[in-house]
This record gives C-alpha cells, structure tokens and sequence, in this order.
C-alpha cells in the first residue's frame, strides 16, 4: 500500500519544489492509485455548479472576509450524524470532541479543519469530523484554531501545538494518535509535524491529508493548468487568503509552506486529491518529495471533484468513499 522509494524518472523532481524543475507533471507519481470514479457523480456535478455560481465569481477583500465565513458554513452545512455526541471544549484550546458510542480505547485522531486560514470552524467539518469517528470508531477532537486577518502566522501553528501538547498531557500517546486535515488545515497538519521535529515533540502514528494546501506561494503549475476546471476558487483567491495569513513573512518558510520542509522521518501520510483542482500539484509534489525524503506515501487521485470534497459527504458520494478509503487505512496501518 505504501511506498517510500523513488518515484520513475518521467515523474521524478530534479531540483525540489522551487520553479518548473521542481513540479511533477499532471500525472501521479509512482505507485499513487486512481480512485475507482471515472466520471463524477451527478451530486458532485451539482454541487460544483453551485460552488461555480455563487463563490468562484467573487471578488476578494478584507471587507469580505465575514461574507466567506457565512458563505462557507452554508455550503458545509451538515445534518448531525446519529450516534455520535460532541462535547464542546474551551480551555486550555478551543476545540470539540465528537464520539461514537463506544470508542476504542487509547487511539483518537487530531483534526485541523480548512477554510483558506480565513474562514471555518469545527462546525463547518462535522461532514468530515463526525464520519472519520464513525468509520475509525475512535474519539476525535476538532480544533477551533484562531483565524486570518485577526490572527495571522504563526496563531494557528502555536494553537495547533499547544492542542498537541495538551492531548500528550491528558494521557494520549503519540502513538495511538493519528492527525488529518483537509486544505489549509491539511497544510498546517503538515507544518504542524515539522514543528514538532524542530521541538522534539512526538508525531503522530500516521496523517490522512484531503486537498492540502501546501505551497503557499502558490507557485504550482496546477493553478494555470486547472484555472477553468477548478469548481472552488480562482488563483486570486489562493493568493489572498496567502497574504492575510502569512503577512510580511516569507512564504516559503516551511512553517508556511510546509513543502519546502524536511520531509524525512514523517509518519505515513494518506494523500487525496482531485485531479481538476488547483491544488492538484501541492499534493503531486507533496507525494514526490516526500517518497525521495524516505517517508512512506498513499496517495490517491480522484477524477474531476471540488477542491476539498470530503466536506460534501452525505450529499456527494465521492465524499463518503473518500473518508471511507482513508479510515480503512488508518485503520489498516493500526493493525500492521
């Protein structure tokens, strides 16, 4: 299932993630597996007509950012799962736990939701968060991380660690810890693990990353090559919501963009991508680097999906079989 080796020579990276040398092409690097959809579902298809119509077309400010806010809990929106409870958290982090009704014992997963570092919650991810305790059957805590423009870099990454910190010291083992995140907070999940190299912290056992955005000087080829195809966001949004988090910080500072990092000794990483979003490549890349680095890798590409679409799960069925796929192999990981 994993693969920690090079990748072929026809998608092989030659001068890291930096200019035209460093991307891989379109195509997935060696070993990634497609997924079984061949054409998207008639759900996705809708719900990226929608996502076309009513936020791709906008314009951004600063004066926007609480429209974003609103725009995106709607499009998120989810019915509660049954069976699962969620206990609201508020110190020493803010946070929710949301629980199957009989949880395994000593294994949980750490989630940071995306949003663009701008916008989002934990309630705007339960499509996500509520599933992944379903599937996994373990406990897992959202964090409500501080947002962009009131809160830029590093807020999120020193919240997300305390948050970590925190876990270890209510009896967690790092171990029996598993982290995922989809978009920025698939990012900040990656830059969360440099961090707790660079501090000696303990990582988690293994990540499951949905869309990460992990290029924040958004440099990638994906983002001319899929400028139409994307459903969700123009490269002017990317670009935006880059600018308030990171501020005058240099953007490629691995904490920002954590694929410019060391990516040697991570725990297994669970990848996911559409192959028409525009941040195809920060994934592509991601996989690349990581493997040359000695990291073991799945990744999975999906066809012609939202960026993120596992947050449409329960209305899409791609969403579903997304989250299904990484529990089995988080799960499949805990068991080897």
């Amino acid at each position: 299932m994993y693969d920690s080796g090079g990748t072929p020579a026809s998608h092989r990276t030659e001068d890291g993630p930096h200019g035209d040398a460093g991307h891989t092409d379109p195509l997935p690097p060696g070993n990634a597996e497609f997924a079984p959809w061949t054409t998207p579902s008639l759900q996705s298809r809708l719900i990226a007509r929608g996502l076309r119509r009513l936020i791709k077309p906008r314009r951004v400010n600063r004066a926007d950012v609480s429209l974003i806010r609103a725009l995106m809990g709607a499009f998120t929106r989810s019915r509660p799962l049954p069976g699962i409870t969620i206990e609201r958290v508020k110190t020493p982090v803010h946070g929710e736990w949301l629980r199957p009704r009989q949880p395994r014992r000593g294994r949980a997963l750490f989630y940071l939701h995306g949003g663009g570092y701008m916008a989002g919650n934990p309630r705007t991810h339960r499509a996500i968060t509520a599933r992944l305790a379903h599937r996994l059957g373990v406990s897992v805590f959202a964090l409500d991380y501080p947002l962009a423009p009131e809160h830029p870099y590093p807020a999120a990454l020193q919240d997300a660690l305390a948050a970590w910190q925190w876990l270890l010291a209510e009896g967690w083992r790092a171990d029996r810890l598993w982290l995922a995140g989809d978009s920025a907070g698939g990012g900040l999940a990656l830059a969360f693990m440099l961090a707790c190299k660079r501090q000696g912290l303990p990582l988690p056992a293994a990540a499951a990353l949905f869309s990460p955005w992990t290029d924040l000087t958004c440099s990638s080829r994906a983002i001319a090559e899929n400028a139409e195809r994307c459903a969700w966001f123009t490269a002017a949004h990317l670009r935006f919501a880059a600018g308030l988090y990171a501020g005058r910080h240099d953007r490629t500072d691995p904490l920002l963009s954590p694929l410019f990092g060391d990516l040697s000794g991570l725990p297994p990483l669970l990848l996911h991508a559409s192959d028409s979003e525009l941040l195809r490549d920060d994934t592509l890349r991601l996989a690349a680097l990581a493997r040359t680095a000695g990291t073991p890798v799945r990744l999975r590409l999906w066809h012609g999906l939202p960026h993120a679409w596992p947050n449409f799960a329960g209305l899409m069925p791609e969403g579903d079989a997304c989250l299904e796929d990484a529990a089995s192999a988080l799960l499949a990981l805990s068991a080897g």
